[in-house]
């Protein structure tokens, strides 16, 4: 595995779990999708635009720190109506 797969890797687990700590309203395996959504997503805006702040390898932090968020609050916002039972 590269250290950018392993890289990715390891933000969509920390976006995923931090989003299920902070909501509560996402289970944890509809926060990974999501999270991995926000992580591809912006690595494709940023080779789109060519910018995309400082880069740690090939991944951009700050880009996909704001992807994830952007995900994991749709997410969270689809998802406010329903209630899991106890």
């Amino acid at each position: 595995m590269t250290p950018a797969v392993a890289l990715g890797v390891l933000f969509v687990l920390i976006g995923g779990q931090a989003a299920h700590v902070i909501s509560r309203r996402l289970p944890y395996l509809v926060a990974l999708p999501l999270s991995a959504a926000g992580v591809l997503g912006a690595e494709a805006v940023v080779a789109a635009l060519r910018f995309g702040g400082p880069a740690v390898g090939v991944l951009h932090p700050v880009a996909d720190v704001i992807g994830v968020a952007v995900c994991e609050g749709a997410g969270a916002a689809l998802t406010a109506g329903r209630r899991r039972a106890p």
